[in-house]
């Protein structure tokens, strides 16, 4: 079970518990939007979501451990090749943050750490990572990690994500 300490937080395992503060980040338009997904209407829809972060296994709760609060969720997710076959020695990060602690530099000490150690365990060879356009702050944070542009597409009119947005992709590989 993967636990990381940084100087202020604590990358660990969700557990059930963790539902309240949970609800406090994919319960909020604007954070659940910035994160690319749409948000929990009501706090059983979080929960939903919350037993499938716990069942993923490669998704953490990060902890502010002063407070011990849950303020937001980092993951690796798997990486679908063109052939629809999962891409070995890849994933895509993903990543929201409580509104309240957006800009003091959280999400840049997480998922710095995140990817030390995964890249140090030699678990990954490349991340990648999306966001849409006019999310400045998520590619500031990737800036500030060492991603770098590989392409941006538009989505559909009709699609049930952001119809018309257009996302940016970004990949980080690990040194040898």
């Amino acid at each position: 079970m993967l636990m990381i300490k940084t100087e202020r937080l604590t990358i660990r395992q969700f557990v059930e518990s963790d539902l309240d503060d949970y609800y406090a980040i994919v319960g909020d338009v604007d954070s659940a939007r910035a994160a690319g997904f749409q948000y929990a209407h009501r706090k059983a829809d979080a929960a939903y979501m919350l037993r499938s972060a716990i069942s993923q296994g490669m998704v953490f709760a990060i902890v502010e451990t002063v407070t011990q609060r849950v303020i937001g969720s980092i993951g690796l997710y798997p990486r679908i090749a063109s052939s629809g076959e999962q891409e070995e020695d890849s994933a895509e990060i993903g990543y929201v943050l409580n509104q309240s602690y957006w800009g003091q530099g959280y999400m840049t000490e997480a998922a710095e750490s995140l990817i030390r150690t995964v890249f140090d365990q030699r678990l990954l060879k490349t991340i990648w990572a999306s966001f849409l356009e006019d999310n400045l702050r998520s590619k500031g944070v990737l800036e500030k990690l060492g991603f770098y542009y590989v392409d941006r597409f538009t989505h559909s009119p009709h699609a049930l994500y952001e119809p018309g947005k257009t996302e940016v992709i970004y990949r980080r590989d690990r040194e040898n």
